[in-house]
This record gives C-alpha cells, structure tokens and sequence, in this order.
C-alpha cells in the first residue's frame, strides 16, 4: 500500500475551489483530473493520495482557501509523460474530504505525541512554489503513513465514516500509537501483549485448542475494540494484508459481508447491469486459501448493532471449527466455497446495550468469549505513566470507583484514560460524564444528585462568573 502526496497549485484552482466547498459525503467519492511534470518512477495507479490545497501564486500571499492537508484520495489512471520533465495526466478519485484543511500548526496543537513520527513527510509545512507537485512518500521513522492519518483522525473524527464507506482498507491505518517517552512506561501495561493476560489467552486457545471465533464483551471503554486490533496485527505479525475489519449497525446485511449484487454501468448500452461480488468475508476467506501456512483474521466491531443471523446467513454453521474447510454453497451465487481454517474471527459487543438486539444462543455458542470489566489497576499504571500526582490520582480512582459502585453495567476505565490534571477531569466531567450518567440515571434523578454531590466533595466545582459577580454586591453593602 503506497502513498504519495499531490499539491495543488495555481494549475488546479478549480479542483482546488471545489474541495475546499465539498464537505458532503453524498458528493463522495469523485473523480478530478490533475496534470503535472516530474513524476518519479514507482508512482503509479493504485497508489493512494494525500491531497494538499497550496497556493494560487508564487509569492506567498494568502489565498481564500486556508491551505493544508485537505483530502485524501487513489490514483485510477496514470498517463505519464515521454520523459521526467514532461507533464503527466493523472486522474484522482477522492475517498475522503475533512471539514477543513490542517496545517503543520493544527497538528502540533493538537496531535502533537504523533507529529513526531510524520514531521519529515512530505506534506507537512509543504512551501513549494511549483504549481502543481507530486511527491511520492518513503516509509520511515519519520514518514509514517499511519502516525498521519491517525492524527487527522484525532483533528476530524468525521474521516472514519467516509473511508468505512469509500475505502474500508484505510480503517486500519487510523490506530497508530506512540512510543514516545509516555507510551514507554504504558508499555508495560497496554501496548505489548507478548506478557498480556488477554494475549496468553487468546494465544493458547488459537495454537493449543485450535479455537477460531471470539467474542469480547462488556461496557464501552473497557478496551474490547483496541484488544481485538492489537491480537489481529499480534496473529498476523502486523500484515494489514491478513486483517479485515467491520463494523455491524442496523442497516449492515448479508449483502455487505458476504455476497452481493452490485450495479455497473455498461458503457456500450447505457444500461445497468447487476453482477455479484465477493464481500468482506468472502474476500478475506479468498486470500486465506492461498496462504495456507497464515492465520487471517476478522475483526467485527459492535456484533450486536446488527442483526448477526442475517447477516452471517448459511455462514454461521460454517464458521465452527468442526466445519471449517467444509465446502457448501452460497445463497446468491451458489458458488460452492468453505470457510479456511486459518481465518480467525475477533468480535466485540456490549451485552448491556438495550437498544440493539441480544445475541442468540445459536449465534453465541459458536464463539469462545471473555468478559473485559472496568479496571482501577489500569488506570492507575496509566495514571503513572501519564506523570499524574499521586494526590490527584488517588482522587480520579475514588470517582471512578463511585461512578461504578453506582453504575448498573459499569463505566470504563477508557473514559479517564486522557486526564492529566484537575482541569482534564472538570472538563471531561461537563463534556461527557456527567451525560453519561444523566442517560443511565434517567428514571433515579435522586440517584443521580446523590452521585453528583459525592463527586463534587472530591472535585469542588469551580466558582462561576455569575456567582462571582452575585457576591460582589454583598460584600460591598456589608461594608
């Protein structure tokens, strides 16, 4: 999976214009035509896109665009010129727009533990006075795709809906975490599974039991998400090629994770012409057959969120070990395929949720499954390694532990893991929490008081403009 970065100039005002103005993901994907000279060997159709609005002039003035990272796309056809001075005709198909273009400042200010790992890419801070560019990305320690990409994520969590829908590929590449000095010390705890109780687990049902589908459950914010990716790259020493990842929601089908007709224009009659096509599932069981000697994993996020039955449809019986490698026929295509024994399956659910179906024993007789429950020894090596003061760490655990004495499912501790200080939980405490606990409260509002004035011993509330300047008045008329 190769990237290269394109920089629009002043030969590209009106593609520039309109992904400045396109924000809607009904508009998306597109196709636009690029033009530019020097376009070095390697680069190629197939390769995906960082797209960068520069300047309209070479003279440094502003333009009407803010200018910055602002799209991401894939490169579909490439007619290159005679010679490396000659100009090139490539067509780009944007995958993704992001509300408003970043610049290397956004991401200082705001992702700044991953700048580091992307500070030498080639589209950060890009001053060129080209009109048009395109420079192809070396993958290194300063270079890093997923470090970029995660931190636009971080600034535009809106991206993850877009490329879910235009290049599901990609998803994989939003989760890249540090090494920095922090996450050294969080090692330890979270980000090496080699001595990981979960890691062990899983490790010895996969080799030693030959077991193939798990089910993580419990509460959001316990780590189910993050422990299914990391136990896929762990299964499949990090080969984004042998990882596929879906999120089931309610409008999510058979058609979309198995087989499905899919509408092509046929260029010759004009007309619509339906073909089946292998889907997620199917795809990555093809892959599986051929590699034999590899595990292969699917990740499915939010199982419960769908209607796992249906979507599954005839493969629910083929996913148990017993009858893996067994050949049967599909219901569109009646194709005659099996499920590989080396493709394992890592789902997630939150049983708890009472807006989303149960799970049905047919369906959870087939997975071996683990519980993840809020965790205090988590949060507290977090803490520690956040540089946290012990004084302020003892409070965060005594609310969080409040929280879930009173909380019926529990809260997670992933709902803490960013605060560094007072301040974070005040914060996150009138952004989030208190939220959180107003749904789970909604018919104890006594319950709920109760929790907050036990909250508010621990972490005063700060005193108001209003109350400040209420309190002015009289201390002035006692005087």
């Amino acid at each position: 999976m190769q990237f290269v970065v394109i920089r629009l100039g002043k030969d590209s005002v009106a593609d520039i214009e309109r992904l400045n103005g396109n924000s809607a993901p009904t508009d998306i994907p597109f196709n636009f035509d690029f033009t530019c000279a020097q376009v070095e060997e390697g680069i190629d159709s197939g390769d995906y896109t960082l797209i960068w609005l520069g300047s309209d002039n070479n003279k440094g003035q502003p333009t009407t665009w803010k200018q910055g990272l602002r799209a991401i796309g894939k490169i579909v056809d490439l007619d290159r010129g005679q010679s490396f001075n000659d100009t090139s005709s490539i067509q780009i198909r944007v995958l993704s727009i992001f509300p408003d273009s970043i610049d290397q400042f956004d991401f200082l200010e705001r992702s700044a533990t991953h700048y580091k790992y992307f500070s030498k890419y080639p589209v950060v801070g890009v001053r060129s006075s080209r009109n048009n560019a395109i420079q192809k990305v070396h993958e290194d320690d300063r270079q890093k795709t997923p470090a970029l990409l995660t931190a636009v994520a971080i600034l535009h969590p809106e991206i993850k809906k877009q490329l879910q829908n235009n290049a599901p590929e990609l998803l994989d590449l939003l989760n890249f975490s540090p090494v920095g000095e922090i996450q050294n010390n969080v090692t330890k705890l979270h980000h090496t599974l080699d001595k990981d109780d979960v890691w062990s687990w899983v490790s010895y049902e996969v080799f030693e039991k030959h077991e193939r589908n798990f089910l993580f459950l419990g509460p959001p914010g316990t780590g189910k998400t993050w422990y299914a990716h990391e136990v896929a790259k762990k299964l499949t020493e990090n080969d984004s090629e042998r990882i596929a990842f879906v999120q089931f929601h309610p409008s999510f089908s058979y058609d979309d994770f198995v087989e499905g007709y899919v509408p092509k224009l046929n260029d010759q009659s004009s007309s619509i012409e339906y073909s089946i096509k292998a889907k997620h599932f199917m795809q990555l069981c093809a892959k599986a057959k051929g590699d034999g000697s590899n595990l292969y994993v699917m990740v499915i996020d939010e199982l419960s969120r769908g209607d796992p039955s249906r979507v599954f449809g005839e493969l629910l019986t083929y996913l148990e070990v017993e009858h893996r490698n067994k050949e049967f026929s599909l219901a569109y295509s009646g194709d005659k395929i099996f499920v590989p024994n080396n493709v394992v399956v890592i789902a997630t659910a939150n049983p708890y949720d009472r807006s989303v179906g149960e799970l049905d024993d047919a369906l959870v007789r087939r997975f071996v499954m683990r519980e993840f429950l809020p965790d205090t020894n988590v949060l507290k090596q977090r803490f520690s390694a956040l540089g946290v003061e012990s004084s302020l760490i003892e409070r965060l655990i005594h609310v969080f532990s409040l929280i879930n004495d009173r909380m019926p499912n529990g809260f997670g501790h992933s709902n803490f893991w960013n605060i560094r200080s007072e301040d974070d939980f005040k914060a996150l405490w009138e952004s989030r929490i208190l939220f959180l606990l107003k749904r789970a409260f909604l018919f104890d509002e006594e319950g709920l008081e109760a929790l907050k004035k036990d909250v508010e011993d621990v972490f005063p509330p700060s005193l108001s403009q209003n109350d400040e300047a209420q309190e002015e008045p009289l201390e002035q008329a006692g005087s």
